[in-house]
């Protein structure tokens, strides 16, 4: 069993994997610094839509293209972690408004579930709360 200095390290890590390096720059639309998140063969994968998206470089970057061109802005926000560092994974339960470049605000409630390898996201799975918004 890992020490509690060891398992609050663990927890602020994924913790800040998540929302500093991860969703704030799908916030700033920050392609490659959101990219960076990701193993090269990662698998991204819409569970509330049935929708995956493969490999970091190529479907998961059309993903993230197409995302930041449909939205003006996005803010994920309100974050509720569950962090599992013996297996590397963190679940996180979160709300998201975004902005069409035609002023149409969507919100959802989401939940996803991070699988880690080497420090980075190796698979991703996502329950979002209305109409799939990574296409």
């Amino acid at each position: 069993m890992a020490s509690k200095a060891a398992t609050v390290k663990a927890h602020h890590f994924y913790v800040d994997m998540i929302e500093r390096l991860y969703f704030a720059n799908v916030d700033k639309k920050n392609l490659a610094a959101t990219l960076a998140c990701f193993c090269e063969d990662a698998v991204f994968t819409i569970q509330s839509s049935f929708t995956v998206h493969k490999v970091r470089d190529t479907g998961i970057k059309m993903m993230f293209e197409s995302f930041f061109e449909n939205f003006k802005t996005g803010v994920h926000k309100d974050f509720v972690h569950i962090v599992d560092p013996e297996h590397d994974r963190c679940a996180v339960q979160f709300n998201v408004e975004l902005v069409a470049p035609d002023g149409k605000v969507t919100h959802l409630s989401n939940a996803n579930i991070h699988y880690f390898e080497n420090g980075k996201f190796k698979r991703v799975y996502v329950y979002m709360s209305g109409e799939n918004v990574l296409v």
